[in-house]
């Protein structure tokens, strides 16, 4: 039997990776699936973007970069940054990787370690929990309840903190629930964290243009002084529909950027070299394509709103207020048998689901919500309209 490091043997596959390649088989077999399980964007990368890594291509920029990026990357993430965030960085304060995950990773390997515990407030995105468990550091769950709008109480948040807490992770708008946190609440939660200075502060920040309320400030914007032990996480590839193109980075302390960079330097090296330079013009060209996206996400958040509301066996009081995700509560569902056995679980009508009705969804359980399930509506409205007919077809079929 083959002997695996005890760390990566314990961590489970990507639920939602899993599931869209699930889909994917399915669709190569010539089953007719609708994916609505991967978070990704069903837009085409901007042209302009396009032409900038021609251009790099042309000009020969196929050779290794410094390992944290370039310096026009650097600059231009930078020049991001001070735009949209009113937050200042140096270079030496910014690390680029091979996409956003690749970046959280290094920072979490980099500052947490046996015996910490790094706060994650669920429902949350499967992989942070994971990263934090490869570090050797520990996650400590924060359960943010659907009554609350999936956010964290500030009161919850210094109840959490104990003294092996040395992190925690923030997600607004948030995978898998669309919530997104008020300048009034990231200013709480900003007071609690000022009097625990031996706690980062992690801000992933991956769906902040599609917040469709409009911007909320950062809360490093809000609290400047957590800066000095706080990271940024961000990527290209919602923003600019470049999930493909693999570019993400890090902004923090100088310590805990070298400190992130000499990893990356042993593990992936630089980010790829004209996906860079197509970074620098997504980054630093015009914004106008962000707009339009965004518009077209909240039109697909009201078609789905209300799709989901007339599924039997499924609720959804809290609209999303940003991302492209709704997160159902399907309680009532999972209380019913199919097929002579008890449903269970998100998980379980999410595999019943792609089975019988050829649509690719998230189960609940992974992101620490198994009543739940995700549906993203990263594709277009016709899509969605046929796959909620579908899941409609068979949610009366099981609640009848």
């Amino acid at each position: 039997m083959l002997k695996l490091n005890r760390r990566v043997a314990a961590i489970k596959p990507s639920a939602t990776l899993a599931a869209d390649a699930r889909a994917t088989e399915l669709r190569a077999a010539g089953v007719d699936v609708i994916p609505l399980a991967a978070g990704e964007p069903d837009f085409d990368t901007p042209e302009r973007i396009k032409e900038a890594a021609r251009r790099a291509l042309s000009a020969g920029k196929t050779k290794y970069t410094p390992v944290a990026g370039t310096r026009e990357l650097k600059d231009a993430i930078r020049l991001k940054l001070k735009r949209d965030n009113h937050l200042d960085y140096e270079p030496a304060e910014i690390m680029a990787s091979a996409g956003g995950k690749p970046a959280e990773y290094n920072l979490i390997a980099s500052l947490f370690d046996e015996g910490d515990e790094v706060i994650v407030p669920t429902p949350a995105w499967v992989s942070f929990v994971a990263m934090i468990q490869l570090s050797g550091a520990a996650p400590k769950l924060a359960a943010c309840p659907e009554s609350t709008g999936f956010v964290l109480d500030p009161e919850q948040l210094r109840e959490a903190i104990g003294p092996r807490t040395r992190g925690i992770m923030l997600n607004s708008p948030s995978n898998p629930t669309g919530a997104v946190y008020s300048a009034a609440q990231l200013g709480e939660l900003a007071r609690v964290l000022m009097e625990f200075p031996e706690v980062w502060v992690m801000s992933d920040d991956a769906y902040e243009h599609i917040a469709y309320a409009g911007r909320v400030p950062h809360i490093f914007e809000l609290e400047p002084r957590l800066k000095r032990r706080g990271i940024v996480f961000n990527t290209l590839s919602k923003t600019y529909a470049m999930t493909g193109w693999r570019i993400g980075f890090a902004a923090g302390p100088r310590e805990a950027i070298a400190a992130a960079t000499r990893l990356q330097s042993q593990n992936s090296g630089n980010p790829n070299s004209i996906a860079q330079a197509a970074a620098v013009e997504a980054l630093s060209g015009p914004q106008d394509e962000i707009a339009t996206m965004a518009a077209e996400f909240r039109a697909r958040r009201e078609l789905v709103v209300e799709r989901v509301r007339r599924l039997p066996g499924f609720s959804l009081p809290n609209v999303p207020a940003g991302a492209f995700y709704a997160f159902p509560n399907v309680s009532a569902m999972l209380k019913r048998e199919y097929k002579g056995r008890p449903i269970g679980d998100g998980d379980r009508l999410a595999s019943i689901i792609l089975d019988e009705a050829q649509v690719a969804i998230v189960g609940g359980n992974d992101f620490g919500a198994p009543n739940h399930v995700r549906l993203s509506y990263a594709t277009s409205r016709e899509k969605l309209n046929q796959a909620f007919d579908r899941i409609e077809r068979l949610a009366r079929e099981i609640m009848r």
